[in-house]
This record gives structure tokens, sequence and C-alpha cells, in this order.
């Protein structure tokens, strides 16, 4: 393996490290838009599952005062019926339609909270309205593995305060994304040989995670707002530009 392999795989690690410590939420969207120019990707999604459970696990005991378990457990359970209903219907959908229609949603959610200086807060719904928002995000883990977005845009739209916005989408990310790493080292996908990098990258995320966390302590509600609708955006951005290079190249 070269310098060139190490260096963008380290620098992946440390950069979807800081991002999640930041906002909480990025990492395997972030570390796999760098990596894939050095590995292929049934090499380097394990890896990403790996690191973003590895960052949630570090930040969420800096934020754990704010998971409260009676607002979480609807969203759990509704994630654990939308789950599976996303990997039966793989065969079904036309994934690539998907995620083109989820990212236009995204970047036009971001873009409006964006220029919004007064987010509205929506206190309708209840239980009931927190488990379907898990199970739409179950669902999209299931079928395109991006778990996070409809969570963390109904826990801002909540109007929690930002330490308990992350206590109901983290655990809800930790659980898909733990999920889908036993599912990937189960079958295999990465070998013995390979355990000194998943070590690597995993103790640079980790690293990366504290770093992004200590700004986030020092960001304040609209400030941590901001960088979680960028977020958003980017990863908007990404599924867009997805489809697109897919219609480009055809």
């Amino acid at each position: 393996m070269d310098i060139l392999f190490l260096s963008v795989m380290a620098g992946g690690a440390l950069v979807a490290g800081f991002v999640s410590g930041l906002t909480g939420l990025g990492t395997g969207l972030i570390s796999l838009s760098i990596w894939i120019h050095v590995a292929s990707p049934t090499f380097v999604v394990p890896l990403g599952a790996t690191i973003a459970v590895a960052a949630h696990i570090t930040t969420l005991t800096f934020v754990r005062h704010g998971i409260h378990w009676p607002r979480l457990l609807p969203f759990l359970a509704g994630g654990v019926i939308g789950m599976p209903i996303g990997v039966f219907l793989l065969p079904v959908l036309d994934r690539e339609a998907v995620k083109l229609g989820l990212g236009i949603f995204l970047v036009a959610y971001a873009a409006y909270g964006l220029l919004v200086r007064v987010p509205p807060v929506v206190r309708w719904g209840g239980r009931a309205a927190d488990a379907a928002v898990g199970v739409g995000g179950g669902f999209f883990g299931g079928l395109l593995s991006l778990s996070g977005p409809l969570p963390t845009i109904w826990a801002g739209l909540r109007g929690w305060p930002k330490d308990e916005q992350r206590g109901v989408y983290q655990p809800f990310n930790l659980m898909v994304l733990l999920t889908a790493a036993i599912g990937h080292y189960a079958s295999g996908r990465v070998a013995l040989s390979d355990a000194w990098l998943v070590a690597m990258v995993t103790g640079l995320a980790v690293i990366g995670a504290i770093g992004g966390l200590w700004l986030y302590r020092r960001a304040s509600s609209a400030q941590f707002r901001r960088y979680v609708l960028v977020m958003l955006a980017v990863a908007g951005l990404s599924l867009v530009g997805d489809r697109l290079s897919a219609l480009l190249s055809f």
C-alpha cells in the first residue's frame, strides 16, 4: 500500500470524524466521498460504517444527558419496522430515482432553513409522528443506507435543544449503522489482514470526532442549526450529483 492510499484513508477518517463530532451525522457520507478515489466501494463501505459507529459512541458519551428514552423509543421502534421494509423493496424500487428525489428534498429543505431566520417549531403529532419519522428513517436506511436525514430534520423542527436533538438522531443512526456493520463483517467483506487499517481509520475518526465535539460545545444553538443544514445540503447535493453523473455517463 503506497503513501497516497494511506494519506487519503487517514485524511478521510479524520475529516469524517470531525464532521461527526460537530454535527452528529455525515460520517459515512464524508469518508466514502474521499476514500472512493483510492479504493472500491465494497472495501470502504464497511470501513465507513465502522468509523461511524465509533464516532457515535465517542460523542454520545458527551451528550448522553440529551438522551430521553421515552422520547427516543418511538423513533427506534419505527426504525425497526422501516428497515426491513426498505431492504425488502430493494429489488422493486428504482433506487436511483429515490436517491434523486431525496437529494432534491434535502437541498430544498436546507436552502429554506438557511434562509429562514426564525425556524418553525412543530408541536403536533406526539409520539405517533415521531414513530412515523423513525419508520421513514429506517426505510431509507434499509434502501439507501441513509437513515439519518429524516430524524435529523424532524428533531430540528421539534425545537429541542441541540444536545436533545443529537440525543435522538445519533442513537437512531447508531442502531442502523451497527446493524449494517455487523452484517458487513459477518459476510466477510473485511479481511483479517486489513484489521490494522480498520484500527487506524477508527482511531483517527475518534480523534477527529473529539476535535469536532470541541467546536460543537462552543457553538450556539443557531450556529449548530446552520452546521446541520449545511451537512444536509452536502448530503443532498451528493445524491443529486450521483444521479446526474449516472445519467450523463449513460
